[in-house]
């Protein structure tokens, strides 16, 4: 199922409704203590309750939402798993405390032993679902049409998803053999390749239900046959770029076609998507400005306090259509920090970043001058972060498809930005490309707002920042 941008398993939206569920039912049981030990709570108007209930429910989910609780794969380690989950119970004690203040009657009706069976509740719920999860049957074996990287790709992600219930039984090619993937050491999976003449055959023994097309050149006669055949028989044959889009919401560049691009379908730019999306820029721009005009005045004189030079630092970027213009944001770094060394990448602990500009850098506040990069039109608030001149003529040389960075306005924010970490490398490059791709061909207002919210996750967090 796709739900905004993403696509979800059904445990990934059972996870999710269970949270929510089972806040509902723990919330009631409190009300029950309550009620038979006579508490005043117990004997209270239900629409009190109700209300309490819904907002402790929505409380739990945003909380665990924060704390990464509904990002789960099979890599994680239950020691990983319960200190998410602790984490979230203390956000949701941090959120539920704070909402008392306004809200009086939220606050009175909660009990330390409302969070306790919480915590009993859900933490058995998850334990029992993580255990479904790892016996999940198997419902769609899937067979993988030529033996390029794109192929490899998938099956690597299938792996790494066990709850999908996809699993790859093997590739064609035009001899038999075998290819051994590995996962990360030691883990390794041998998969057999199958030769094109033996395909309908292999099917039928296999149980294969569903198939991927890593070969985009032209098929021999038989396996064009073969392929009829299958999809007449009502198995999916899918290629294997748009299968791995939906699986992980970013574009491969590895053996992308220009072909593919074309005959996509996104891509639009139409007038008033783009009219709507410049009015959320200037209202967004405008609001964080007014409400970041404290903080700006604070981070000046910090700035100016911790070492010689200017509070701001303007750098000449790369824009829509290739176009350059003047950067703005807080210096984290020395005065002429590149002056013996030129253009380089950010690196982690980087010597030249000033103790207040590791702070900044942190929440990303040394980006807020970027607003007004947004209000003078360069920059969209959300979209491809812009790179420097420099290592865009380079990227474009090594990197195919990444000029289309270049197609809308560079952003203070990106679906790469809240995707993967930052990317200090040709190979962190590419991987930011992968999404950016993915949000110029998927761009609109709804995505635009998803970004947002999702960015402010991010910058709690602290999550790549360099």
């Amino acid at each position: 199922m796709r739900l905004f941008n993403r696509y979800f398993s059904s445990f990934d939206l059972l996870l999710v409704l269970g949270d929510f569920s089972l806040t509902l039912v723990a919330t009631a049981l409190v009300r029950w203590f309550a009620f038979l030990f006579g508490d005043s709570f117990g004997h209270g108007d239900w629409f009190v309750w109700l209300t309490h209930s819904l907002g402790m429910a929505a409380v739990i989910v945003i909380s665990f939402y924060y704390s990464d609780l509904y990002a789960i794969d099979q890599t994680l380690s239950q020691r990983e798993l319960i200190l998410r989950f602790v984490g979230g119970l203390g956000i949701a004690c941090v959120i539920t405390g704070a909402i008392s203040y306004p809200i009086p009657k939220f606050g009175k009706t909660v009990y330390l032993s409302e969070i306790v069976i919480l915590g009993v509740i859900l933490g058995l719920w998850r334990i029992g679902l993580m255990r479904m999860m790892g016996k999940a049957p198997i419902h769609a074996k899937v067979l993988i049409i030529g033996i390029q990287e794109i192929g490899k790709i998938v099956a690597e992600e299938l792996w790494k998803k066990p709850n999908l219930g996809m699993e790859v039984v093997g590739f064609v090619a035009s001899s038999d053999g075998e290819i051994t993937l590995s996962f990360g050491n030691p883990k390794k999976k041998v998969f057999p390749v199958i030769a094109t003449d033996r395909l309908r055959t292999f099917i039928e023994q296999s149980g294969v239900n569903r198939v991927l097309l890593a070969e985009s050149s032209a098929w021999p006669d038989h396996l064009a046959e073969g392929l009829l055949a299958l999809r007449t028989r009502g198995i999916p044959v899918e290629d294997c770029h748009s299968f791995y889009e939906r699986l992980v919401s970013k574009i491969a560049i590895r053996d992308l076609s220009t072909d593919w691009i074309v005959r996509s379908g996104g891509f639009r730019r139409e007038p008033l998507v783009l009219l709507t999306k410049r009015i959320l820029d200037i209202v967004v721009s405008s609001v964080g400005l007014i409400l970041a005009a404290p903080l700006v005045l604070i981070i000046a004189v910090l700035i100016k306090l911790e070492s010689k030079g200017s509070v701001f630092f303007q750098q000449e970027r790369v824009g829509q259509f290739e176009n350059t213009f003047s950067l703005y944001k807080f210096r984290s770094m020395t005065a002429d920090a590149e002056a013996s060394t030129g253009p380089v990448w950010a690196t982690r602990n980087d010597p030249r970043v000033t103790q207040v500009g590791k702070f900044m850098r942190k929440l990303r506040i040394d980006e807020i001058p970027q607003m007004y990069n947004v209000l003078r039109g360069d920059m969209s608030f959300v979209g491809p972060r812009p790179e420097r001149p420099f290592f865009v003529k380079t990227l474009k040389e090594k990197i195919p498809f990444y000029d289309l960075r270049h197609s809308v306005k560079p952003g203070v924010t990106g679906w790469a930005q809240i995707s993967c970490a930052y990317g200090d490398s040709e190979a962190g490059a590419v991987e930011k490309l992968q999404y950016d791709l993915y949000y110029i061909k998927h761009l609109n207002v709804l995505f635009d707002l998803q970004i947002i919210f999702e960015s402010l996750k991010v910058v709690l967090l602290g999550k790549g920042a360099q």
